[in-house]
């Protein structure tokens, strides 16, 4: 579905997305969405549909094959990162990197986390499914 229209944001910040466009998507009340800018002037909205959706969150090794080794992982099982987000904690030591990813195209969550936490590279991975 390709479409688009034209919505006003209210006095108090909020826009509504019109039905059509919330029955096709699966959006309820109640549903969260992750709103981004993309550098460009333009927002993306992201629906977090529960079953579908997982936060993240990991520390690591703080070396530059660490980061590649967990993308690559969840790459290769079908684990589509949204957002995300990472940090030194202590350089050169320790990161901390989160994200928000869609895992519904993903077979078997619980081999990905078990798949994660044998690098060596991670000291914790916690998934928060929602």
């Amino acid at each position: 579905m390709r479409n688009f229209n034209i919505v006003k944001i209210d006095s108090k910040g909020r826009i509504i997305v019109p039905s059509h466009i919330r029955g096709y998507l699966g959006l309820k009340e109640g549903t969260e969405l992750i709103v981004a800018n993309n550098g460009n002037k333009e927002l993306r909205i992201f629906p977090l549909l529960t079953g579908s959706s997982a936060r993240i969150s990991i520390t690591a090794a703080d070396t530059p094959t660490s980061l590649p080794k967990i993308l690559d992982t969840l790459f290769k099982n079908n684990v589509e990162i949204l957002m995300s987000m990472s940090k030194s904690i202590d350089h050169g030591k320790l990161l901390e990197w989160t994200a928000i990813a869609d895992v519904s195209g993903c077979e078997n969550i619980k081999k990905v986390e078990e798949l994660l936490k044998k690098t060596k590279l991670l000291k914790t991975v916690e998934f928060d499914f929602r």
